[in-house]
């Protein structure tokens, strides 16, 4: 957050309402790589470099467990 102020501060809007993080966000790609989302009441700073790669929250198919359990009892060894 101290950066962001830091920023702020040297585009001369100390103490900023939304249309001037909007403004600023949209013209200095600077502000904008510190900021993930924000709205009219909130503000969500990054917190790593990884926080603007998309996740893909579809559930991953895996068949490790069952080809371990048909090898575990594959009866055509004996």
């Amino acid at each position: 957050m101290e950066e962001l102020n830091r920023w702020m501060e040297n585009m001369n809007a100390p103490q900023f309402s939304y249309d001037t993080l909007k403004a600023a966000h949209d013209t200095d790609p600077r502000i904008a790589e510190l900021i993930k989302d924000f709205t009219q009441d909130t503000v969500e700073l990054k917190t790593s470099e990884v926080d603007d790669l998309e996740v893909d929250k579809r559930p991953k198919k895996s068949n490790t467990v069952s080809a371990m359990a048909r090898k575990a009892v594959d009866l055509n060894d004996l």
